[in-house]
């Protein structure tokens, strides 16, 4: 009589376990499903290696990596790609957004017009970004920063996963 009462014990101990490795396990292998494709990410063209004069390292380890990312205005970003799932952090103070081409390698362009919106105090602005593939920048015109205090770069958190 005691091998069933010390069975479910053990049963229910062991599930919660088993259970949470499993969640960790479809969260490990989602992440590493993300930036699988080769082809899209092919080696040198990083966008710290493709990009150093607008993407710098400011910190990494083997979890993450902290890009500082600046573009001016007038310039264009060389084809480059980001490999890992990111967040990218900007400090926004509303005005005039930048108006932005984003070129592919297959030529296609997407534009994507300026717009004009309410000036306050300035907030961070947080977007959660997949790998992105083979890409350039093109950043046409900016907001006028003369009116709005200068406010830091923008952050981008890459998690790194397997390549």
């Amino acid at each position: 009589m005691n091998q069933p009462k010390r069975f479910s014990q053990i049963l229910k101990r062991r599930l919660p376990l088993a259970t949470i490795a499993l969640l960790l396990g479809l969260l490990v292998l989602r992440f590493t499903a993300d930036g699988q494709d080769k082809s899209s990410f092919p080696d040198g063209f990083d966008a710290v290696q493709a990009a150093p004069k607008s993407h710098k390292v400011i910190f990494e380890n083997g979890f993450v990596r902290v890009l500082e990312v600046s573009v001016s205005p007038g310039t264009t970003v060389p084809m480059h790609h980001h490999r890992w799932p990111s967040l990218l952090l900007s400090w926004d103070t509303g005005g005039k957004t930048p108006h932005v081409r984003y070129r592919r390698p297959d030529g296609s362009v997407r534009d994507i017009p300026s717009t004009d919106e309410a000036i306050h105090p300035g907030a961070w602005s947080v977007e959660w970004m997949k790998p992105e593939p083979m890409h350039a920048v093109e950043i046409v015109e900016a907001q006028d920063r003369t009116a709005l205090p200068k406010g830091p770069p923008d952050l981008r958190i890459e998690i790194k996963c397997r390549p």
